[in-house]
């Protein structure tokens, strides 16, 4: 069995080997990583590789549970491979991962990282199984793995432990790292949020990273110095005896004549929630909404020179903007105000094909509410309470699903100019972002921790939520060379302390 097992692997490392092509291996500017690092990076790569798909094809679905145990603990053992000090966290919910590498470095850096993936949806829609962890040639891309968590965000994770592990081998490790995989990222972060707050001792860092894959398909990379936060619903609408309509099951839909529909109720209440324009409109929400800073503004319009809208929309396989506007205020617009969104509505018959005539007695949706500085998880949560209820929807149903508010890095700030220092040194120019339109909980690091924290990592990735997810196989050569020489920038610039 053992030798068999071998030659199998062989076998796929041949494979993988003749499926990359592609251009040499990324060199580091002399004076952050060092040759052997690089040398070493270039020679294992298809182990790598081979390494990362074996992450990408455990499942590992938060919101079914559906193989967060098995890969929770693969996790833990290839952080324990690189010599880590591993444990798992949970009250409830899914595990959060612990790495603890301390190699006696005066610098210590707090990893985000994230092992759960969205559900796979129609596996119709998919040109390979998702988690079979296929190589395939992507026109505009080149050769790719196609599987769900490749971008977001298990290709990263591997990538970056075996990066780690390729400098043990052939360097000393210039930092100390706090690794924090987490589980729970698609559906709140619960574990990772209570974890921190509770165990701030333990987190004595000088930094944090959260990189990913960030280049676009032009190929050039992102440095994101915030994100915003997320206020995640479930609104239920059900027949009462206060608003009427069925209580107990579907009914003949020849009684809408006379008996109310809590789906139209549902969706008429959703409908006060956006302008003409989808802008949000709960009563009072733009009061918290506070503008940019001129610091903002000034990095909107270099931001602004380089960003290209019609590769933004190719990447995410839309026509056209909502407004017209010119790109400085498209940018404004996406980094700083807020949106209420609908993820999606169900109720009642819904099958293809076929009829049903029913009145459904219960509808619900999906919405998240991204959140801008200064707005509040609890004061956004009681303005639409309040909102709804004075237009009598009261009766309405709301379930908040673990959210957590904005968070914003300065761009001063050691760690952020370290990471501009090290996409640099790979010979590529990032976009520095102000923000994100995405979330993640980096507020815990301001807020918990009081640490600089910076988003931002070579190679390209796409299609996360969607079928097709993919990540370029050529893209994971230059985040591990990107993550590489990071860890050699912050070794530099990070301010001496006595500790």
């Amino acid at each position: 069995m053992a030798i068999a097992g071998e030659r199998k692997n062989v076998a796929a490392r041949r494979d993988t080997e003749n499926l990359m092509g592609g251009p040499p291996f990324p060199r580091a500017m002399a004076g952050l990583a060092p040759p052997e690092v690089d040398r070493a990076l270039e020679a294992r790569f298809p182990d790598a590789l081979e390494y990362t798909r074996r992450l990408l094809r455990q499942p590992s679905v938060s919101a079914t549970g559906e193989g967060i145990r098995e890969c929770s603990e693969l996790v833990r053992q290839m952080m324990a491979d690189i010599g880590c000090k591993t444990r798992t966290w949970s009250k409830g919910g899914h595990p959060l991962v612990i790495g603890e590498l301390d190699v006696g470095a005066p610098i210590t850096l707090i990893v985000y990282e994230m092992y759960d993936v969205q559900p796979v949806g129609d596996l119709n829609a998919w040109q390979a199984p998702p988690f079979a962890a296929e190589i395939r040639d992507l026109p505009g891309v080149g050769k790719a793995i196609i599987a769900r968590g490749s971008t977001n965000s298990k290709g990263a994770l591997a990538n970056h432990l075996f990066t780690w592990k390729t400098i043990r081998d052939v360097d000393e490790m210039p930092v100390n790292l706090i690794i924090l995989a987490e589980g729970e990222e698609e559906i709140s972060s619960a574990n990772f949020i209570g974890y921190i707050r509770t165990h701030r001792r333990e987190l004595k860092a000088d930094a944090a990273i959260a990189n990913d894959y960030s280049e676009d398909l032009r190929g050039v990379p992102t440095i994101y110095l915030g994100v915003k936060g997320c206020l995640y619903l479930t609104v239920w609408s059900r027949g009462n005896p206060q608003a009427g309509g069925p209580m107990d099951s579907e009914i003949h839909s020849s009684n809408a004549v006379w008996i109310g529909s809590p789906v139209w109720r549902l969706l008429q209440a959703l409908n006060t929630l956006v302008d003409e324009n989808q802008r949000p409109a709960i009563d009072g929400i733009w009061e918290d909404v506070v503008p940019p800073t001129k610091a903002d503004s000034a990095m909107v319009k270099t931001l602004a020179k380089t960003f290209d809208p019609s590769a933004w929309l190719q990447e995410e396989r839309t026509a056209k903007f909502k407004f017209e506007l010119p790109k400085d205020q498209l940018l404004l617009k996406y980094l700083f105000e807020p949106t209420v969104n609908i993820c999606g509505i169900y109720s009642g018959y819904i099958e293809h094909g076929g009829t049903k005539t029913v009145l459904p007695h219960e509808a619900y949706a999906k919405i998240d509410i991204r959140l801008v500085k200064a707005m509040t998880v609890e004061g956004t949560l009681r303005k639409l309470r309040d909102h709804l209820k004075k237009r009598g929807y009261d009766d309405l149903r709301i379930e908040v699903h673990g959210p957590y508010g904005p968070a914003k890095t300065d761009p001063e700030s050691w760690i952020a100019k370290a990471a501009v220092e090290a996409v640099q040194a790979n010979g590529k120019e990032p976009e520095v972002w102000p923000s994100s339109g995405g979330t993640m909980p980096a507020f815990a690091f301001d807020e918990y921790l009081k640490l600089p924290w910076v988003s931002t990592g070579l190679g390209h990735g796409s299609r996360a939520h969607a079928p097709n997810e993919y990540a370029s196989i050529d893209g994971m050569r230059r985040f591990m060379a990107g993550e590489a020489t990071l860890l050699y920038a912050a070794a530099k610039r990070a301010p001496k302390r006595r500790r």
